[in-house]
């Protein structure tokens, strides 16, 4: 009996099962990876940008109008909501720093994370 042809070259087992292959990557080249990963984090960016516009509101509700600081029902939303912005971009900033991207160690390398596994066929 032939085997079926496979345009695609997939192989018999899915590839959430097939070990994946080693990167060849050297241990300097994967801290230089975790380091240009850790300068484009996520959670950098993201508390830079709300540290910026908590900054921007903040200002606008300290020297802002006395008319537009108290046009919701007396409380001046814009100083409050620049001081929420603030702390929660300190408080990602400070994630990103106390848990920075680590490169992985040299046993795991290439193995992945092991974290995601198919269930048992029924």
């Amino acid at each position: 009996m032939t085997e079926p042809q496979r345009p695609f070259g997939g192989q018999d087992r899915p590839a959430a099962d097939r070990p994946m292959a080693p990167t060849g990557a050297s241990e300097e080249e994967e801290i230089q990876a975790a380091r240009i990963a850790n300068r484009f984090d996520i959670r950098r960016l993201i508390g830079g940008l709300f540290m910026l516009y908590g900054a921007i509101l903040l200002v606008l509700g300290l020297v802002g109008s006395h008319q537009i600081k108290t046009k919701a029902d007396g409380i001046n939303v814009d100083l409050y909501t620049g001081i929420g912005m603030l702390i929660f971009g300190a408080l990602m900033i400070f994630w990103a720093l106390r848990k920075p991207v680590v490169p992985e160690p040299e046993e795991t390398r290439g193995e992945g994370s092991g974290r995601i596994r198919r269930a048992p066929a029924t």
